[in-house]
């Protein structure tokens, strides 16, 4: 353990010490340096994820076709695919529900909703490939 002296009376104190022996002040605890962690031996560090935009792509298009819209911007971390979720599976189901309930009339009363559907779809691959310019460029200032 290594001793240091008391800032008001000079007196040595030992390290694990919160006051000192002769004046019963408190002596201000020095911070300990901060350890970089190292990655498997190789020392460098270690760079924050970026999604990966074809990925996020793949996932818009062809889980869209499920009626599961706004999965790629769900991996890039974008809230707003919470929003693209929710209304995609609303108006993917009511539609494919008045189709398989309602044979005589069912494309007539489901073709609003698929209508629907498809420029959400497109609204989701669009807010997607748009805001892909975000991520390429926070990624770059890094």
């Amino acid at each position: 353990m290594a001793d240091r002296r008391c800032p008001n009376c000079g007196e040595l104190v030992p390290s694990n010490s919160i006051t000192c022996p002769k004046c019963f002040k408190k002596i201000p605890v020095e911070p300990e340096p901060i350890r970089e962690e190292r990655s498997s031996g190789s020392g460098k560090r270690r760079v924050p994820w970026t999604p990966n935009i074809k990925i996020a792509f793949i996932l818009d298009i062809v889980l869209g076709f499920f009626g599961l819209l706004g999965v790629g911007q769900l991996y890039c971390g974008k809230r707003r695919g919470f929003v693209f979720l929710v209304l995609g599976l609303l108006f993917f189901v009511c539609g494919a529900l008045l189709i398989w309930v309602i044979p005589p009339f069912s494309l007539i009363l489901a073709m609003p909703f698929m209508i629907l559907y498809v420029i959400l779809y497109l609204g989701a691959l669009a807010d997607l490939f748009l805001g892909s310019a975000d991520i390429r460029f926070s990624a770059l200032s890094r």
